[in-house]
């Protein structure tokens, strides 16, 4: 920008109350609280071991992802990604529903939820790239990419187009029956929620007695 004022270097002693300190003055993001929902969900993960620090937070580092989309997974993670929400705060609407489907519009609706037609073929479009990205990596480690049994992850010509074989056995959409307990019914075999993959691996001969 033409009018914008020179950088200038701040000396912080270190990072944490001075760095504090230092955001607060400039940005009035210093006294952010710790404890609100999307910290304190994210620090249970870590803290129980279902996530991993190093990968969730890779897309840092990583020269794959645009600077904008790692500004955006920021945002969302420390729940300051803009919606209808903070407009009513900021006083620049009076509802918080979406203008596009009239649903509460969250930063969650916003990126995945929305039920406008476009909107909704544009999250599913996305949705599905990302699993036939995580399709490609599956199928490099050779066996595991054969245990694929079904997978939703959209049209056979996008996953050609992408160059992926994929294994016959998974060629369907529709989870196989015989995964399912015999209590369901037909009818609830099909109707249940199709995950993105299903992976059925061999049990080896010591886990096999285990359960057994």
């Amino acid at each position: 920008m033409a009018h914008s004022p020179p950088q200038k270097l701040w000396y912080l002693p270190n990072h944490h109350d001075a760095l504090q300190a230092h955001m607060h003055l400039l940005h009035k993001l210093g006294n952010a609280k710790t404890k609100a929902n999307h910290h304190a969900y994210y620090q249970t993960l870590i803290k129980d071991g279902t996530a991993n620090g190093a990968t969730s937070n890779a897309y840092l580092t990583s020269s794959n992802v645009p600077f904008k989309t790692k500004c955006i997974i920021m945002k969302y993670r420390t729940g300051t990604l803009y919606n209808q929400k903070h407009a009513v705060s900021f006083k620049l609407s009076t509802s918080q529903t979406c203008p596009l489907c009239l649903q509460v519009g969250s930063a969650l609706h916003f990126l995945s939820g929305c039920q406008h037609m476009q909107i909704r073929n544009m999250i599913t479009g996305r949705h599905n790239l990302a699993c036939r990205m995580i399709f490609k990596a599956i199928s490099k480690t050779g066996s595991l990419g054969s245990c694929i049994v079904s997978k939703d992850i959209g049209s056979i010509e996008r996953m050609t187009m992408r160059n992926l074989q994929i294994p016959e056995t998974a060629e369907s959409r529709i989870v196989p029956k015989w995964l399912f307990p015999p209590r369901f019914s037909d009818k609830d075999k099909f109707t249940s929620s199709r995950p993105d993959f299903v992976l059925v691996t061999p049990i080896s001969a010591k886990t096999k007695k285990l359960i057994m």
